[in-house]
């Protein structure tokens, strides 16, 4: 028997967003530019339609930016430091 995601409801009757992250490609890459823009540790790879977020952090829901790259990778470290192929703007446009 497969379950099925089923909104859940507040006790307002209003529905409640899932616990579970939005796995679309371009929420992934802006997690990473997310990630990347406040220093999150965690390593980070996309290539194309393919991306590989580890550690970091989701986007906060009016975050705008985006990488304006099809590839590239990073890495932060604790302590503020990036290593990252991406030299451009987080900036949307």
């Amino acid at each position: 028997m497969m379950l099925q995601d089923q909104p859940q409801m507040n006790d307002m009757g209003t529905s409640v967003p899932s616990p579970h992250p939005d796995t679309s490609s371009d929420n992934t890459l802006r997690a990473i530019a997310y990630s990347m823009d406040a220093l999150i540790p965690g390593i980070y790879l996309w290539w194309g339609a393919w991306q590989i977020r580890i550690g970091g952090s989701q986007p906060e829901p009016n975050y705008t930016g985006t990488i304006h790259d099809t590839r590239g990778a990073a890495i932060v470290l604790p302590g503020y430091r990036i290593y990252s192929t991406y030299q451009g703007s987080y900036d949307p446009g």
